[in-house]
């Protein structure tokens, strides 16, 4: 059945494949402006005031159309925008003008970079070098004077991008401008005579609630890549050496139960364009020791509980990774899989345990040719980490290896092609030292849209191997995707297949296996404002999901989401969920046994309040209970946030969540053949304040702060789970000193001022503290849990991180010049 399955989606893929016509995008759908641009001898000063006799024969675009509210309407006389655009041996320049009939009102709310979307008025100047509808690299700036930079794919921003270019802006009584500086080291584009470049402008009124672009932007159709103007008259340029160096020193102290340590680390982070289309990345000494805490939260499922990654080198330019969903970073340096499996013999203690593996070096290379070829390819690699047991009695101590010498690798070649479409191919590997577990996964994805940017078609089709020291494990997954991408009504169907042994997780994330599952939704989208709403969309969708081998009904559900935004950029919205009864085959713990929960049902919903008042609010609430079981639960949300002046926003989150009697798993017996549960009580409570005062443009100072505490107590009326996934009384009892109950408190507190003080060059200086605490008083109270969290030993740290930013271009300008 599996073989007759995978060939049925090769001709699907080939299929889909074949669909492709044309390498452009049929021009009665999209009409395309086109500017020319000017080449000048002088440059222009940056200080965002375009009037000087730079810009006075230099062309100017206008006519600019509506995206939002009302996609197309011509811009409104009073809010005209215009830019210019010129360029030398060197660089890009653009001006934008924003005029507006009250300067007054134009928002302008201070933030750091790539916080655009801030309450501020935004330009932003968007170029596609490859001229292909897909991919731009955008540059933003605000009426505040933040700039920020992106790449995007089919109009998805990634701020993980960033490179070094200048901008300005001013306001006067006519509105506000900007202007920008763009060197050709931030592009990526071919070697030839004449450049074929697309780009667009695009402007945010804040006060206005209102949105506009150079060339129309039809967003009932596709995607905003799509609809880019032509630029032209850019010839005789050259790629640049682009060789960029961003050397770091870091100094931290931390204070700990008594204990003191202190550490000073250099490094270098290395940016090289190996040519005019590929960039080599590389991370040397790397130090990550000013990320972002992790959310921990208290994980009593089956599953690993993960985080996002918050490492630079892991979050830029990483979009072609992402391709097949193969690709999880925080496995590299993650905690050594055989840390929580030492074997300890009689009067034996664990004395260090490193809770993740060091990275010793990583490197990657992306780019795109001028085929439409895109290439990725990352290496890392993880020293060996070790544990040291101590004998309580003779005080001999040995090693315990917990992760050996590892590789990790990723590999993608994605080719674009037609309108707007591509085909990957993606493979990611470990490999260990020694006789460890080495893995490989492949995949092949399609992403093809037809040439009236109506349908889009997805498939893709992923082998995994884990070559263990018993032998080779192969698993399979097959996506497959319809979905319409035009027009109000919006249909969609998929299917899902994932094999028993599909496993990934050596370099990637997937917990759930054995099941094949299909689904299909529909939208209304309202695009168009009709009375109080600027627009509004609603979905009802289903799904029904199977086991694979042996064929059998798992869960089926229904659901209804509506969200709505008025005109005054309020928004608010309902979602609904009835599913049938679920078989959870990983709540047992045991392979082949599934835990019967009961059908249930589930109502929420959300109110959003307009940002651009200084006060605004969001809240949420969710229940949801079981048909014929006791099982509830009740969550709600709240996060209010106050603008006290345009440097200065502190928002506030509180997140209360309960769930009573739900069915858990305590344990298995001795023969480990059955499943021991109870019911379970849970509850969580999270604070969360975060706030920042710019100085600035380029001076912040923020304050983060997460408290999380959460209660499970178990009840002692014991069930053995049967084969039907029903339970029966139990006359298990837990073993003397075994408890399952838990009190989970967590705190972190971070303090930072981040100074940019030159071009691509930066110095933070953070305070951390941290404390932590479990136990299992499974019917404490919050306040007397907060007591006993304050009881632990605070961790304080405090660092000092310097990076510079360093074009070899200009270094070489500075011997010419000595």
């Amino acid at each position: 059945m599996t073989k007759k399955y995978l060939v049925l989606v090769c001709i699907l893929i080939s299929s889909a494949f074949a669909k492709a016509q044309s390498s452009n995008i049929d021009t009665t759908i999209i009409k395309r402006k086109s500017y020319k641009a000017t080449r000048v001898t002088t440059e222009p000063e940056i200080d965002g005031k375009p009037f000087e006799d730079f810009w006075a024969n230099i062309p100017a675009g206008g006519n600019f159309r509506m995206i939002e509210p009302t996609s197309g309407l011509p811009e409104r006389e009073t809010h005209k925008t215009e830019f210019k655009v010129a360029y030398d041996d060197d660089a890009l320049y653009v001006a934008g003008y924003m005029y507006d009939s009250n300067p007054s009102q134009i928002a302008r709310q201070f933030s750091q970079r790539d916080e655009v979307f801030a309450q501020a008025d935004l330009f932003g100047f968007f170029i596609n070098t490859y001229n292909n509808q897909i991919n731009q690299t955008r540059f933003y700036a605000t009426s505040a004077n933040s700039l920020g930079d992106s790449v995007a794919e089919n109009g998805r921003d990634d701020f993980s991008f960033n490179v070094v270019f200048r901008s300005e802006a001013t306001i006067d009584e006519n509105g506000w401008y900007v202007e920008m500086r763009i060197p050709y080291r931030t592009l990526r584009f071919n070697e030839a005579p004449v450049q074929d470049w697309s780009f667009q402008v695009y402007r945010q009124i804040r006060h206005l609630n209102e949105e506009y672009s150079y060339n129309y932007i039809d967003r009932t159709r596709g995607s905003s890549s799509q609809y880019d103007a032509l630029l032209t008259g850019i010839k005789n340029i050259n790629p640049p050496l682009r060789l960029n160096l961003y050397p770091f020193a870091q100094g931290s102290y931390t204070t700990f139960d008594g204990t003191t340590t202190s550490n000073i680390s250099a490094g270098m982070d290395l940016k090289y364009g190996i040519n005019e289309a590929f960039t080599l990345d590389a991370t040397l000494i790397p130090d990550f020791g000013q990320v972002a805490f992790d959310q921990v939260r208290l994980n009593l499922g089956p599953f690993e509980q993960t985080f996002g990654e918050n490492r630079a080198f892991f979050t830029e330019g990483t979009d072609l990774f992402n391709k097949g969903g193969l690709f999880f970073s925080r496995r590299i340096g993650q905690s050594p899989t055989g840390s929580g499996r030492i074997e300890l013999f009689a009067d034996e203690d664990i004395i260090d345990n490193p809770d993740a593996s060091k990275l010793l070096n990583a490197v990657k290379v992306t780019g795109r040719n001028r085929n439409g070829l895109g290439i990725g390819f990352l290496n890392a690699i993880t020293e060996r980490t070790e544990a040291t047991v101590e004998n309580s009695l003779s005080g001999e101590r040995r090693n315990v290896l917990t992760e050996p010498l590892t590789n990790y690798n990723v590999f993608v070649l994605d080719q674009q092609y037609g309108s707007n479409s591509s085909v990957s191919f993606v493979n990611a590997s470990t490999l260990r030292d020694g006789s460890f577990t080495d893995a490989n996964v492949t995949a092949l994805v399609v992403d093809h849209n037809d040439r009236d940017l109506t349908y889009n078609y997805g498939a893709e089709l992923k082998m995994s191997n884990r070559f263990t020291p018993d032998g080779t494990v192969t698993g399979y997954n097959t996506e497959l995707d319809w979905r319409k991408t035009s027009g109000s009504w919006r249909p969609r169907l998929s299917h899902d297949f994932v094999s028993e042994d599909w496993n990934p997780n050596d370099l990637g994330r997937n917990f759930r296996t054995n099941f094949q599952q299909f689904g299909g939704e529909i939208e209304y989208n309202q695009f168009v404002p009709t009375g109080i709403f600027n627009s509004y969309s609603v979905e009802l969708g289903a799904s029904h999901r199977r086991s694979a081998d042996p064929d059998f009904h798992i869960n089926s559900g229904a659901r209804i989401n509506a969200r709505f935004r008025t005109r005054e950029r309020n928004a608010f919205g309902v979602d609904a969920n009835v599913n049938t009864r679920n078989l959870d085959r990983f709540e047992s713990r045991i392979d082949g046994l599934n835990v019967r929960y009961a059908a249930s049902q589930s109502f929420g919903g959300f109110i959003s309040t307009d940002y651009r008042k200084k006060f605004a609010v969001d809240v949420r609430a969710n229940y949801f209970y079981l048909f014929s079981d006791p099982e509830k639960g009740y969550s709600y949300n709240i996060a209010p946030r106050y603008r006290f002046s345009d440097k200065f926003l502190l928002v506030y989150r509180f997140n209360w969540n309960k769930n009573d009697q739900r069915i858990s798993y305590v344990a298995r017996t001795n023969d480990r053949t059955t499943s021991i549960l109870s019911r379970r009580d849970t509850h969580s409570v999270e604070n969360q304040l975060s706030g920042t005062y710019n100085f600035d443009n380029k001076q912040a100072l923020s304050l983060s702060f997460r408290n999380f505490w959460s209660r499970a107590r178990f009840s002692r009326d014991f069930e053995e789970l049967q084969d039907d996934g029903t339970t029966t009384d139990s006359d298990f009892e837990l073993a003397e000193n075994s408890n399952p109950d838990a009190n989970f408190n967590v705190w972190n507190l971070d303090l930072s001022y981040r100074w940019r003080f030159a071009p691509g060059s930066e110095a933070t200086l953070l305070y951390r503290n941290s404390i932590f605490n479990f136990d299992n008083q499974g019917s404490i109270e919050f306040n007397d849990s907060l007591n006993d969290l304050f009881m632990e030993p605070v961790r304080h740290n405090v660092s000092l991180r310097i990076s510079y930013f360093l074009d070899v271009n200009d270094a070489k300008s500075w011997f010419r010049s000595a």
